[in-house]
């Protein structure tokens, strides 16, 4: 037997304590895999205690067989097994040859299974068995080496008390099941009693629900939920047999119902009366031959829109005895009242389970959305007894709305349950008939309705119906919105292997969970957005090269007496300022009064002013922290002005309501109101438009404003700091501007200097520079972490240099230096070459410079002549980080120079891929074009 390296025992550890104590499926998969992999062999039987039955189960069972062996279980208490000894005594045996066991019903079973030589495990937690886990072989002797035997010992010391909080969760939920059962029971029997006292000549009286007729079969027959008779032998031969046949020609009500449980024969849309029992085609022949029933009044009790039976309640008489109109309007109102009280009574239980369950988890900490979304989903799926299910998230795009489980590098973003089962779910859009067919989808239905939406049978589905298949396995599927602020955030989607599966309890229980996770849900995206962005702003303030010494506040390097004003305004500003925003969260009344607070950042382009403004949030938030001590970020939002016009100026700073514009597919929260209580960083604030002007006045006043399409009055908290590189008095005069605006965010005045302002910060600038250059740039294999430094006469020469592009001339002239210098030291001529080699001034209209618009060019024109296609030119280089995100704006950049205005004809431009292909390979490479170009380049 040949081996291949052992896998990482870490990660398999690690992926299976991840899953909470409602994922035992998930669990068990893993655990499987992991045998398989250590061990070499396909073939394993994990066997769980379930004190329910007193006997041990088989839970999981892969390789050959499988589904015949899930079947299979074992006394807990009787040594004749060989799985009962080893779970009883908990000693392993290595059986190298199953035929030569003595026991006669061990030996018969592994013939059975072809099994011929097995490993056993007693599974031990806290001193006591909770299961045994078989590694199996068809070969005789064919067992794992003793190296991997260890390891897997190793693996399973770590994971059983895992797997033995699942069990006996999953355990608890089945007997709340059966407990709720059994309440139905009790409900229908206290009915069938009723019944034989309420109408003279009735004999006996029974209720019959939809059941399956075996494990696995979704052929439904008809079981006996309760029966009445005031002759107990007659109750008792009656329920003899529980289960009657639907299959064709098999009993009398397969006439009239199919075997998946919908009626076939309209006659049987009212109650039947059968006055001659012994003429009709009975699987229950004894009711005529034994206990002497002559007529049958039969009541059904169904779904008016699918013809699904709920219940049939039958009331049997021993006489010829034809029922008046009087006794059967009685009989008709009993069935009924039978239906309300078998599924109505017993749900309490459940109801109750469930909202203590949910309430348990919003008390828990998370780090982050998806092990909150993943505890959730596993929570819904064992509740409700669904086979599988996923959560989807609502992501706004440039051509509509879409729910999301995945993101296009398959990595999962929602949540879903056995992944094995789901490996793929690709984004879904949101929408009713408008859609075209092969774009409609049951969640989608449900996001764009904001009602829940059910498929009963996904067999009966037809082509222009609102269904997208994921696994031929799912027969019925149930989707609820969960909507906050009377908007739709996600879908959480349950899957049954089994039709007709899903009722209106469980369509409830998914309502409730729903109501009780919205709120939690919005708060946990708002986190991971804030953390993110605060994440980015961290990376920017906090690298310092260990060579520089000036680092003044933050990572700000200050030797020059201009660098040392923006350190002092900073350090004088800031204390003041968050006094302001900690009054806010006192609700202090005469704050109102005041206005709100703003700063102003003036200076030319690529002086710095973003990075300036990350410093000064750095140390708001880093008070925040130190004052709240809530573990939690002081919220921040920034954008550019330049980068939207008209109403998605206004839209992006105050919102907009559904339907607002072309495109506005949703209401939204505009940046103002999402950080509410924080920071909101305006850049290039000249560019706004009169619009937007008037709005951010009224805003900065008293902080109220408008959505968009809407006339409600909205009131929101933040530090306002804009910034500039235009000359607004130059603009008030000639009208573009307001001059009371400039005003108000003129209050406090902070002057970036150019670079040519301060010379003496040149040296360690290009040293700080470099340095995160070269972090950016260097191979991933490259083992050395020192830069290359720069001679003392290469700085001489950028200290000397006249700069118009300030900060963004000097990185772009150290890049090239970087890029083609040799060994450790950039020395004078290297920065002469990088000078001598520079690209044209950068247009100031342009926020984001070109560091290397040469290169740019070169790439986009070997896409465009078939040499390369956008993912080999641009995106591999950039994921190795081999291309900065600014070569990659200008890339996209010369492709709308070409009039590639629109993002389809962009990629097809650059020979992504073709957007206008219906290929499911094709969508998948656009969408994960726009998803990059949005969220990692941020176009």
């Amino acid at each position: 037997m040949t081996l291949s390296s052992p896998p990482d025992l870490k990660d398999l550890l690690e992926k299976i304590n991840s899953y909470g104590k409602e994922s035992i499926e998930d669990i068990l998969h893993v655990l499987a895999q992991s045998v398989s992999l250590l061990t070499g062999l396909s073939r394993c039987r994990i066997y769980l205690e379930d004190l329910t039955k007193g006997r041990l189960v088989c839970a999981q069972a892969s390789g050959r067989h499988s589904q015949e062996l899930l079947a299979m279980s074992f006394p807990i208490s009787t040594g004749g097994f060989l799985i009962s000894h080893v779970y009883s005594s908990q000693e392993e045996i290595l059986q190298e040859d199953m035929g030569a066991l003595e026991a006669v019903e061990s030996r018969d079973i592994a013939r059975r299974f072809h099994i011929h030589a097995s490993w056993l495990l007693p599974l031990v937690h806290a001193g006591r068995s909770i299961g045994v886990l078989c590694v199996d072989s068809g070969r005789i002797g064919q067992l794992p080496p003793q190296d991997r035997q260890q390891q897997l010992k190793t693996l399973l010391q770590q994971v059983i008390p895992t797997l033995d909080i699942a069990r006996k969760y999953h355990q608890q939920l089945l007997l709340a099941r059966r407990i709720d059962e059994g309440k139905n029971r009790e409900a229908a029997l206290y009915m069938m009693k009723s019944a034989v006292h309420l109408v003279e000549n009735l004999t006996l009286a029974s209720v019959l629900v939809p059941s399956p007729l075996s494990a696995g079969n979704r052929a439904q027959g008809l079981q006996i939920l309760a029966s009445y008779s005031e002759q107990p032998k007659a109750k008792k031969v009656y329920e003899d047999e529980q289960l009657i046949s639907l299959s064709q020609g098999e009993s009398l009500l397969s006439r009239y119902i199919a075997d998946d449980g919908t009626i076939i024969d309209e006659r049987f849309l009212e109650p039947l009366y059968f006055s001659n029992l012994a003429a009709e085609p009975l699987q229950k022949r004894y009711l005529t031959e034994e206990l002497g029933l002559k007529s049958l009044y039969a009541v059904p009790r169904y779904a008016p829109h699918s013809r699904r039976i709920h219940c049939v309640v039958n009331y049997y008489s021993d006489k010829d005895h034809n029922f008046t109109e009087f006794e059967r309007g009685l009989l008709d109102a009993h069935a009924e009242m039978a239906e309300r009280v078998i599924r109505e009574i017993g749900g309490e239980h459940m109801e109750i389970q469930v909202l203590a369950e949910i309430n348990d988890l919003l008390q828990e900490r998370f780090d982050g959305l998806q092990p909150f979304l993943n505890r959730v989903l596993s929570k819904a799926t064992e509740l409700i007894g669904a086979d599988t299910g996923s959560i989807a998230l609502v992501r706004e795009q440039e051509d509509g709305i879409w729910l999301m489980v995945e993101d296009s590098d398959g990595t999962i973003i929602g949540a879903k349950s056995k992944e094995w089962l789901k490996k793929n779910i690709p984004p879904i859009r949101v929408g009713g008939h408008e859609l075209p067919p092969e774009q409609r989808s049951l969640t989608g239905l449900a996001a764009f309705s904001g009602q829940a939406k059910l498929v009963a049978n996904t067999d009966e589905v037809g082509p222009q119906d609102f269904y997208r298949p994921i696994t031929s396995h799912v027969k019925s599927e149930l989707a609820v919105p969960i909507l906050s602020d009377d908007k739709v955030v996600a879908v959480i989607c349950l899957d049954s292997f089994r039709p007709h599966y899903f009722t209106d309890e469980h369509r409830r229980i998914l309502r409730i969970i729903e109501r009780m996770i919205a709120r939690y849900l919005v708060d946990l995206q708002q986190i991971a957005a804030l953390t993110d962005e605060v994440h980015q702003l961290r990376r920017d303030v906090t690298y310092k090269d260990p060579k520089i010494s000036s680092y003044k506040l933050g990572n700000i390097i200050g030797n020059s007496r201009k660098a040392g004003e923006v350190v002092s305004f900073i350090q004088t500003v800031t204390p003041l300022v968050f006094n302001r925003l900690l009054s806010w969260l006192r609700n202090s009344a005469e704050d109102n009064a005041l206005g709100l607070p703003s700063i102003f950042i003036t200076g030319e382009t690529g002086s710095g002013k973003e990075f300036v403004f990350n410093n000064i949030y750095s140390r708001l938030n880093e008070m925040y922290q130190t004052q709240l001590r809530n573990g939690r970020e002081l919220p921040v939002k920034k954008t550019n002005i330049a980068a939207y016009s008209g109403d998605l100026t206004y839209s992006e700073l105050f919102g907009h309501k559904r339907g607002a514009f072309t495109g506005a597919h949703t209401d939204r929260k505009g940046i103002l109101e999402e950080a509410h209580g924080g920071v909101v960083f305006l850049d290039e604030i000249g560019d706004a438009d009169p619009k937007t002007q008037v709005q951010l006045l009224r805003f900065l006043d008293n902080g109220s404003f408008v959505r968009l399409g809407e006339n409600q009055t909205r009131f929101a908290r933040v530090l306002l700091i804009a910034a500039t590189n235009k000359d607004l008095p130059q603009l008030i005069a000639r009208g573009l501007f307001r001059e009371d605006l400039y005003h108000r965010l003129s209050e406090l005045t902070l002057e970036i200097p150019s670079l040519n302002e301060r010379r003496e910060d040149i040296p360690d600038l290009s040293t700080h520079f470099l340095g995160k250059l070269y972090r950016a740039y260097k191979h991933p294999d490259d083992r050395e972490d020192e830069p290359p430094q720069l001679s003392s006469s290469a700085q001489q020469l950028l200290k000397e240099h006249h700069y118009s592009g300030n900060m963004r001339e000097l990185r772009s002239i150290l890049l090239r230096a970087l890029f083609f210098s040799r060994g450790k030291m950039i020395g004078a001529d290297n920065i002469r070459r990088a000078l001598a080699t520079r690209p044209d001034p950068v247009d100031t209209s342009e926020p984001h410079g070109a560091l290397n618009r040469q290169l740019a060019q070169q790439l986009f024109d070997r896409i465009v002549n078939g040499e390369e296609n956008f993912w080999t030119a641009a995106y591999e280089p950039y994921s190795r980080n081999r291309l900065a995100r600014d070569t990659i704006t200008d890339i996209i950049d010369l492709a709308r120079q070409r009039g590639a205005r629109t993002m389809p004809r962009i990629a097809a431009l650059l020979k992504a891929c073709d957007p206008a292909s219906e290929d499911a390979e094709q969508r998948k490479l656009f969408y994960r074009f726009k998803n990059f170009l949005y969220k990692t380049i941020r176009i």
